[in-house]
């Protein structure tokens, strides 16, 4: 499905189209012309306007097919800057099935997990696409291990979604790769270690790894490699980094903070217990030399890290930095429909997708307390209260103290 989504927003609103998942960001009077043109066929009067179309129009793929509007703002005075009307991405854990039991692991999945049913699925599809969410990050448990993954990745495409996929990639058949490959936007494998460091936190082995590598990537398969950064393997970084750059045509990184949940609790130490010194300069070398080779992302979670990184990357003010996702842009989503503000606090539901809508969730008490609290988690710190970029870092994870913030390290200075 190429249908086009054109969703109303506070700032104005955005663009969204599901062929190669092109996200664009338009403000009042540009989203004005979007919805002209692209709803209702009225080409601009004016030049400027002509001008914005054509930058919007280039900017999407084709064929487009058809489009969609939303109008789903809320009047309602937000608790929290940059909250959107509704989740652009949810996090899906379709199954908490996996035989592995990495010490590493968030969810603590066993080889006796349970897996999401069928119509619940369906259900869940049926909301997000009413809620226009763009994006499902599809996880577990391993996702594989799920009877119905093929069905799920096309379901998702067919709502107008773009499905990625969390995997190990062990046990993987044919017929899954294929679908991996013709329906995600990208399919990413944990590292955290090179060798038998990988060992340590990651029960399959690195050959196994290195094997998965290879299969996905001979499927077509868009790879992404996510390293997920704690202060007990921060020393490995360049390693990581050198494994990267040696994989062919590899579409991503993604940089993510190490989180103590589940049965990672305990085991490894967030960024935080390092100082900032010595972490900002080794993250600052491996992401120039990855940006040469393939595309860097990074977890919302290391926002704070990020106000420097863009300084010294040379971005744009506030292009790449992003507070917590959670209630503000993204849920997550258990097996058993419950959402939760991240799927690393599944102890704590929103509401539950087999009685409400997700906008209802997404308006509801519980989500707005959870705002309620990134708001006053930003109050509690003086540095934080002061500093320029606050509407964008939000400070970081308001549940758990993840990363250094060079700001923070000035002021306390």
């Amino acid at each position: 499905m190429a249908q086009v989504l054109l969703r109303r927003e506070s700032y104005g609103g955005f663009v969204f189209h599901p062929v190669d998942a092109t996200f664009v960001h338009l403000d009042e009077a540009a989203f004005g012309v979007a919805v002209d043109a692209l709803c209702h066929g009225r080409e601009p009067e004016t030049a400027d306007a002509a001008r914005l179309l054509a930058e919007l129009r280039a900017s999407l793929p084709r064929p487009i097919t058809g489009v969609r509007y939303l109008d789903l703002v809320d009047a309602a005075p937000a608790p929290v800057s940059n909250l959107y009307s509704a989740p652009t991405l949810m996090d899906f854990q379709i199954t908490d099935n996996c035989e592995l039991a990495c010490p590493q692991c968030y969810a603590s999945s066993t080889a006796g997990g349970r897996h999401a049913a069928w119509d619940d699925i369906l259900l869940a599809l049926d909301r997000m696409r009413e809620a226009g969410v763009c994006q499902l990050a599809i996880g577990g448990g391993e996702p594989l291990r799920h009877p119905r993954l093929v069905e799920i990745l096309a379901a998702t495409r067919e709502h107008g979604i773009v499905p990625n996929v969390t995997t190990t990639g062990i046990g993987a058949t044919p017929t899954q790769l294929d679908a991996l490959a013709r329906h995600c936007g990208a399919v990413a494998l944990s590292l955290e270690g090179v060798g038998e460091r990988f060992d340590l936190r990651r029960r399959q082995g690195f050959p196994a790894f290195e094997q998965q590598v290879e299969r996905l990537r001979g499927a077509g398969i868009r790879l992404v490699l996510q390293i997920t950064l704690s202060a007990e393997n921060f020393n490995e970084l360049p390693d990581m980094a050198d494994y990267a750059l040696g994989i062919p045509d590899l579409y991503g990184v993604i940089f993510l903070a190490h989180k103590p949940a589940g049965r990672a609790t305990g085991f490894d130490a967030p960024l935080s217990s390092r100082p900032f010194a010595e972490v900002y300069p080794r993250v600052i070398e491996a992401v120039t030399r990855l940006r040469a080779h393939t595309q860097v992302g990074f977890d919302c979670c290391l926002s704070p890290l990020l106000t420097a990184v863009e300084q010294d990357l040379g971005f744009a003010p506030t292009s790449i930095v992003e507070g917590c996702s959670a209630t503000r842009g993204s849920l997550g989503l258990t097996v058993d429909l419950d959402c939760v503000p991240c799927t690393f606090l599944p102890e704590r539901p929103l509401g539950n997708l087999r009685r409400d809508s997700l906008l209802d969730i997404w308006r509801a008490s519980p989500a707005q307390r959870f705002r309620a609290g990134q708001r006053d988690f930003l109050a509690r710190d003086a540095r934080c209260a002061g500093c320029a970029v606050n509407p964008v870092c939000l400070g970081g994870c308001p549940v758990w103290d993840l990363v250094g913030c060079r700001h923070a390290e000035t002021a306390a200075g």
